[in-house]
């Protein structure tokens, strides 16, 4: 190219990174009621997955174009004007969009930000590549924006509600791999003091090169381990029924009212909260044992649950008996008059009693571990 073409070229694409920082820094503020008020009607999430499916389209096109006009061996800075315009728009509207997700729920919201700002940086990677370098990665950036958007279109979720589910699966995976952990424990050390005889003149040999076996659990470590492990799967199996029996149950207009997109939105934060505090729950475990880390693990981890607790006995999440009352007393209605027999309904069991009756069981097993630590912290002091 000549010095004149290089300006041209630098000029357009310095134009073609400068529209994405904007949106970036705008993609990290929340949605003000200002930018609310000037808003004609308030767009339904299906117009706004809508519009989100288009502007990634518009992105990947745009991108193509201009990766096609610039390429190092023949590049056509003129030609790169109108689609470095067209790319600055598509990123303006993609962040203006993923921000308006904020008002049918903050999880969901939070998916379709960071999706926007990934694409953002890429499509800013991208522009200073041919700025910087030549040109030389322009195919392998440009691969990775298209990789983000195809990603972003398989991923964003339909609601608010698939948000908080997606992720709620994710951290029941973890909690159970964490569950899973600590029975390894368990069995492992049974298996130990059978095989005891046969591996210490292996593992001298080891330990004389530095390379000594992992440090077994003593009697009193393996019996606190087995005392956390009902703590666990309590915990576990309260976190697992949240999605069948809480979040499988809400659906039509009700998700898009107030008090239960606030709900839905508390519960990815107090799941998380229990993954981390089993984490280090299991940390505290593994031998040599100290009381004190293990007794406060176990509170952590037994407060983290109580919390995660409170935040789906809600009445947005799960009505009271009285409203189950008045909702049974409705279909009773409905079931006489389309001719079923006596007006016969099914009873819908409480699912409050017997999460309540999940974190009783939490509670107790908490108390069992405290009691048996309570003797080495009371001789640690």
């Amino acid at each position: 190219m000549s010095d004149s073409q290089n300006s041209e070229h630098e000029k357009g694409m310095s134009t073609g990174t400068q529209p994405c920082c904007g949106p970036i820094d705008a993609l990290r503020q929340p949605l003000s009621p200002t930018q609310t008020s000037l808003l004609s009607e308030r767009p339904t999430v299906a117009v706004l997955h809508k519009d989100f499916q288009s502007l990634l389209t518009l992105i990947y096109t745009s991108t193509t174009k201009l990766t096609l006009v610039l390429r190092p061996s023949a590049p056509s800075p003129a030609a790169a004007l109108a689609p470095i315009r067209d790319l600055g728009t598509s990123i303006t509207s993609l962040a203006t969009c993923a921000s308006l997700f904020d008002l049918h729920g903050l999880t969901l919201s939070s998916d379709a930000r960071n999706a926007a700002h990934d694409i953002c940086d890429g499509v800013r990677s991208l522009a200073s590549t041919f700025i910087d370098d030549a040109g030389e990665e322009y195919l392998v950036r440009t691969g990775t924006v298209h990789d983000l958007i195809e990603r972003a279109r398989r991923e964003l979720p339909a609601d608010n509600l698939a948000a908080v589910k997606k992720r709620w699966k994710a951290d029941r995976g973890m909690l159970e791999d964490s569950l899973e952990d600590i029975n390894s424990m368990v069995e492992d050390a049974d298996k130990e003091d059978e095989e005891d005889a046969n591996e210490e003149d292996f593992d001298d040999e080891w330990d004389e090169l530095g390379f000594g076996s992992s440090k077994k659990m003593s009697d009193i470590e393996l019996e606190r381990t087995k005392k956390v492990q009902p703590l666990v799967r309590f915990a576990t199996l309260l976190h697992k029924r949240v999605v069948p029996d809480v979040l499988a149950g809400l659906s039509g207009p009700q998700l898009d009212s107030e008090p239960l997109t606030a709900a839905l939105d508390a519960l990815p934060s107090r799941s998380h909260a229990v993954v981390l505090a089993l984490e280090e729950l299991v940390a505290a475990l593994y031998a040599p044992q100290k009381p004190a880390a293990l007794a406060s693990a176990v509170a952590a981890f037994s407060d983290a649950t109580r919390r995660l607790h409170a935040s789906v006995v809600t009445d947005a999440l799960l009505p009271r008996e009285a409203d189950l009352a008045v909702q049974m007393g409705g279909l009773s209605v409905q079931d006489a008059s389309s001719g079923k027999e006596g007006g016969e309904t099914k009873v819908k069991k409480d699912p409050r009693k017997w999460f309540d009756a999940c974190r009783a069981q939490i509670d107790k097993s908490a108390k069992a571990v405290e009691e048996l630590l309570s003797p080495d912290l009371a001789n640690a002091t």
